[in-house]
């Protein structure tokens, strides 16, 4: 992980959405969430990223490798036009 990539626990949404999360900082500053998920009965945990950017909060792909999805949050918010789902969300024209 980046060295000035930090994730925090975050508490429960509700008694009901116990999903466990993370805020994602760089450097102090908050850049996106991970949530952490089963899908249907398989055994593995799997992590959707989600970015923060211009006020907007949008989805990245699962992974089930926690700190890949942090690089990958990391990724999105330092260059937006570097991942396909923050290009589509913000309407960035291909390369």
């Amino acid at each position: 992980m980046f060295d000035g990539l930090t994730t925090e626990a975050l508490p429960p949404r509700s008694r009901t959405d116990r999903a466990t999360r993370w805020l994602v900082r760089c450097d102090g500053t908050a850049i996106g969430s991970v949530l952490a998920k089963k899908i249907g009965r398989s055994s593995s945990r799997f992590y959707e990223g989600f970015v923060h950017i211009d006020g907007k909060t949008i989805s990245i792909e699962l992974s089930t490798d926690l700190e890949e999805r942090c690089d990958t949050i990391l990724q999105a918010w330092l260059d937006p036009s570097s991942n396909v789902h923050t290009r589509y969300a913000l309407r960035i024209p291909d390369a």
